[in-house]
Formats: C-alpha cells, sequence, structure tokens
C-alpha cells in the first residue's frame, strides 16, 4: 500500500491525515511539536469552526466539544459609525464553534495515533524534505516552518496583497459576562478596523475571546504594536477604553474591576500578508510535493474562514490522492496539477471573501445590513449566509443581487414590520460616507 508523509500537524495536516487513514493509507505525520507541549504553549488563535468544517468533523469523528455550552447560534453585526450606527442579530439554523487549538490539535494528533496513523516530533526543511520523499510516495506541506512555503511561488493575480491588511491581537479574557445562548458579535469600525468577540471551548471551560483586526493606520493599530507582558494592566486599560469607544454592545457586559486577559500565555500579537501559492513544487531529486491549507493559502482571519478552509483544502486533496490510488495513477506533475486546481476550487470562495471583507464595502452591501438591522428575518439570512463563503458572495455581487436577497427573506406583506420599521435602502449619501470611512 503507498504510503503518505505529511509535514505539519496543523488543522490541514490532521484532517488529512485522519481522512486518509479511515480509507487505510497508511500515513505518517511530522510535527514540530508533541501534543503535551502544544497544550503548555500560547494562544495561537481564536478561530472559527462552520458548519461545513463541522460536517467533516463529524465524519472523521473528532466532533469531541459540541453540545449546548458549545455550540454557537447566534451572530451579532455591530457596525459602529457614529450617527450612522447601527446593529443586528441573527440566528444560525447550523451552528458554530470556537475551540482552544490548545486543546484541539493535540487531541486530534492523539486520534490520529490511536487511529494507526505515525506521528514523529521532527522539523523538516527542505533538505529533509528531499529524504522524505524518497521514503513515502507523496509527501505534502502543510506547515509554512522552516521555509517551506518559499518552495511555492505566490500566484500574483489571486494575490492582491503584498503587505498585511490588518495588525491582529487577539486574547482569553476575563471579566466579560458572555451572552446566552452561545453567540458572537463582529463590530466593524470604519477607519479603523474590526473587533470579534466570541466565546472559546478552552482548558477553563468556555470563556470570552477577542479578536482585534485592526487598520495600520486606525487607532486600533496600537493593541498590535504595544507589548501586552511589558505593561499588562496598561494594556488591559487600553483594551477596555477601545471596547468602550468601539465596541459598546460587548464593552456593556465588561467589568471593569476583574477585566482582563485570562492568563499569561492566552494572548497573541501579529500580522501576515494574505497570499494564494501554487499548490505544488518540484524537488531536486525529480519528485513532487503538495502544498495544503494555510501552505497553499493564508487568509487574514477577518472572515473567520481560515480553518475552514484548511479542512476544505485537506479534503480536497484527500480526495484527489485517494482517487489516483484508487486508479494506480502516479502522484506526478500532471496529478499535481489536477490537485492543485480542486484545492483552489474548494478554498477560493473563502479568499474571495475574506479579500472583499478586508475593503471598504459598496453601499448596497452596507444597505443588506441596513435591512438586517431592521428585520428580524433577513438578519437570519444574512448571519446564515456570512459562515458559508458561497453564499454571501452571491447574495452581495451586485446590487440587484443584493436587493434580491432582502426581498426573498423579507416576510410576506401580511406580516411584514409596521412602516416606520419597513426596509428601506441607506440613503445613498450616508451609505457612501458609511463605506468610504472603512
Amino acid at each position: 500500500m503507498a504510503s503518505i508523509g505529511i509535514v505539519g500537524a496543523g488543522t490541514a495536516g490532521l484532517h488529512l491525515g485522519l481522512k486518509l487513514l479511515s480509507h487505510g493509507v497508511p500515513v505518517t505525520l511530522y510535527a514540530e511539536q508533541d501534543p503535551a507541549k502544544l497544550r503548555a504553549g500560547r494562544l495561537p488563535n481564536t478561530v472559527a469552526h462552520h458548519s461545513p468544517t463541522r460536517a467533516h468533523e463529524r465524519e472523521l469523528d473528532v466532533d469531541h466539544w459540541g453540545g449546548p455550552q458549545a455550540d454557537m447560534h447566534h451572530m451579532g453585526i455591530h457596525v459602529n459609525a457614529g450617527p450612522q450606527s447601527f446593529g443586528m442579530k441573527g440566528r444560525l439554523e447550523k451552528s458554530s464553534i470556537f475551540v482552544d487549538y490548545r486543546l484541539y490539535q493535540p487531541k486530534l494528533a492523539e486520534d490520529f495515533v490511536a487511529r494507526g496513523g505515525r506521528l514523529e516530533v521532527l522539523p523538516v526543511d527542505a533538505a529533509a524534505l528531499e529524504s522524505l520523499s524518497r521514503k513515502h510516495d507523496l509527501v505534502v506541506v502543510a506547515t509554512g516552518r522552516n521555509g517551506l512555503t518559499s518552495l511555492f511561488p505566490r500566484i500574483p493575480e489571486l494575490s492582491p496583497h503584498t503587505k498585511p491588511a490588518r495588525l491582529l491581537f487577539a486574547a482569553l479574557l476575563k471579566g466579560v459576562r458572555m451572552e446566552e445562548p452561545v453567540g458572537m458579535n463582529a463590530h466593524l469600525v470604519p477607519g479603523h478596523g474590526e473587533i470579534f468577540e466570541a466565546q472559546v471551548i478552552s482548558r477553563h471551560g468556555r470563556v470570552p475571546s477577542i479578536l482585534i483586526e485592526a487598520l495600520p493606520e486606525g487607532e486600533l493599530a496600537v493593541l498590535s504594536t504595544q507589548r501586552y507582558d511589558e505593561d499588562p494592566r496598561a494594556f488591559e486599560a487600553l483594551l477596555m477604553d477601545r471596547l468602550r469607544r468601539f465596541a459598546p454592545a460587548t464593552y456593556e457586559r465588561v467589568n471593569p474591576a476583574e477585566f482582563g486577559v485570562l492568563g499569561p500565555m492566552d494572548w497573541i500579537q501579529g500580522a501576515f500578508t494574505p497570499v494564494v501559492r501554487r499548490g505544488w513544487a518540484p524537488l531536486a531529486n525529480g519528485r513532487f510535493v503538495m502544498a495544503v491549507g494555510d501552505t497553499h493559502v493564508t487568509n487574514d482571519p477577518v472572515a473567520g474562514q481560515g480553518a475552514n478552509a484548511a479542512s476544505a483544502s485537506a479534503f480536497a486533496l484527500a480526495a484527489s490522492i485517494l482517487d489516483a490510488l484508487g486508479t494506480e495513477r502516479p502522484f506526478d506533475e500532471a496529478f499535481c496539477r489536477a490537485a492543485g486546481e480542486r484545492m483552489w476550487v474548494a478554498v477560493a470562495p473563502a479568499t474571495h471573501w475574506t479579500n472583499a471583507l478586508l475593503q471598504p464595502p459598496p453601499p448596497h452591501v452596507v444597505d443588506v445590513l441596513v435591512a438586517g438591522s431592521q428585520e428580524p428575518r433577513v438578519a437570519d439570512a444574512i448571519a446564515n449566509a456570512f459562515m458559508i463563503p458561497e453564499n454571501i458572495l452571491g447574495a452581495c455581487a451586485t446590487p440587484e443581487a443584493a436587493a434580491a436577497f432582502v426581498a426573498r427573506n423579507r416576510p410576506p406583506a401580511r406580516e411584514s414590520a409596521p412602516e416606520a420599521l419597513a426596509w428601506r435602502p441607506l440613503p445613498e449619501d450616508v451609505a457612501t460616507k458609511v463605506a468610504e470611512v472603512r
């Protein structure tokens, strides 16, 4: 039986490995750290897993954290733009979930080993990759560490960013009363960026979290450039001030006497440039390697699609590998090209949606959000579409598509809200102003 080597034990590598194992394919996973070290490490992110990824997890039998105290069924979207501020809250038909990756990835690595996979803790650079390619029929790179992303060239026409679009700060918090039932809030702050509040399943149970997506020139950027550990109390006071000014729906649940970062390892700062790379690369020895997940496509977290795209990428590549094994097709350049195209089809909507959110919204998109603030059924439709890139891209593609989306999701005339509350597009001058300042 052919064997597959996977370098990197993040979501893409783990989902790919578990999927192949479920079909009886021998897999070796090469990880930078063992599970125990991961559990004790710094918060890596605050990612959401939406319904398509959760379906993958149920298929892989790794949905270990779902349940009434974890599943997220509500999403609020608030446009905090001074006198033009408005907000909406929608209910999700299919729940999302946030799990601390210091729980998630070690547990899935242990599942992988328990099901017959081989896990080796081994840093892999380009030279080691050549050696591994001789041990396996195919090697897949699921990490950017040790310079491995340089093997996969950037595709300029799919990569509009040449520098970070946002500066990032994320943390688990204390002193914030969590909404019930479980939900999240997205605060869109024109001219400054975005603030996302959620609830994460951690080793402490369910706790509040924050993700700051700061425009480099805005007043949120200091949360990504001023180090938390240099003066934690001063940083927490600064964070609380920014929540008060730019995320009032979250700030109203803050207890100032208790507010702060949950623990010394429960925060992270950084920035990176979104990029789409070619999904395969030749090695000097004539073999080929594939890229998967973030190694193939790196998205900004603003759309909450990073882990979901990684899982979609992994499942698409697994399907290509299983097809090739079933037909005894070699893992040659032709295979790599076809598999790369299949992965891109799977993740392109997430990339397009993410890149759209990094730009000022056109007036017709503002109109859709205004409609959601005035009609609960439209708010529900927006919240559900927001989680599935294909759906939200279609809803916001053109002014005509946006108007049709709102009309389709408004209640029948006899159930409509009173005239004073009935949906009307935001006046053109106001909609344009909200869009321009973003």
